[in-house]
């Protein structure tokens, strides 16, 4: 008779494969390191996880479910939408600094082409960040340009961002200041 499934578990796999895919990189990323970092046998992963792939898939998914979680607490509906903007930006910021393994992490699972976000709903993070870029560049000739890609323009911003952050924290307040009004002005052309 298998084990019952511990979330604990689950969670020390998730926890470890991003400080693997942090230090080594997803392709030089074994399941066996994973398995080692979080302290169980290799085949307890594929107990949780199917394949790499699937848990790169769920990894993923966890990750932008914490970002929406940090948004939702205090999100300032109702106000303006450059108000909404920076609150978006701060907590982005907030949140890579906080957790610099996953700014290396997300990306790396972006780029890897093994997600599957035909079947993913869009949280709350990426509900307002389409609706707070969108709502900026509203009456200034951007009106065309998919919100997708605006989303696309505020996350590279901010990670960009963080990452000069992180190997100049001498000028984190400077480069947020000035990371958001780079994002702000070529967003609105103001």
């Amino acid at each position: 008779m298998a084990r019952p499934r511990s979330d604990e578990k689950r969670q020390a796999i998730l926890d470890a494969a991003v400080r693997v895919f942090a230090e080594r990189g997803i392709a030089h990323a074994p399941t066996w390191a994973i398995s080692k970092e979080a302290g169980i046998a290799e085949g307890s992963l594929f107990t949780y996880f199917e394949s790499k792939d699937e848990l790169m898939e769920e990894l993923y998914r966890e990750l932008r479910q914490e970002f929406s979680r940090h948004l939702v607490d205090d999100f300032p509906h109702g106000t303006d939408v450059k108000t909404r903007l920076r609150y978006i930006w701060d907590k982005y910021l907030e949140l890579g600094a906080a957790h610099p393994d996953r700014l290396k992490v997300v990306p790396q699972l972006r780029a890897s082409g093994k997600l599957f976000k035909e079947n993913e709903t869009p949280g709350f993070a990426l509900v307002e960040m389409l609706k707070a870029t969108y709502e900026s560049v509203q009456g200034n000739g951007l009106e065309a340009a998919p919100a997708e890609y605006l989303v696309l323009t505020l996350r590279a911003q901010a990670e960009m961002t963080m990452e000069f952050i992180q190997a100049h924290p001498e000028h984190a307040k400077l480069c947020r200041e000035m990371g958001f009004k780079m994002l702000w002005n070529g967003l609105t052309g103001k």
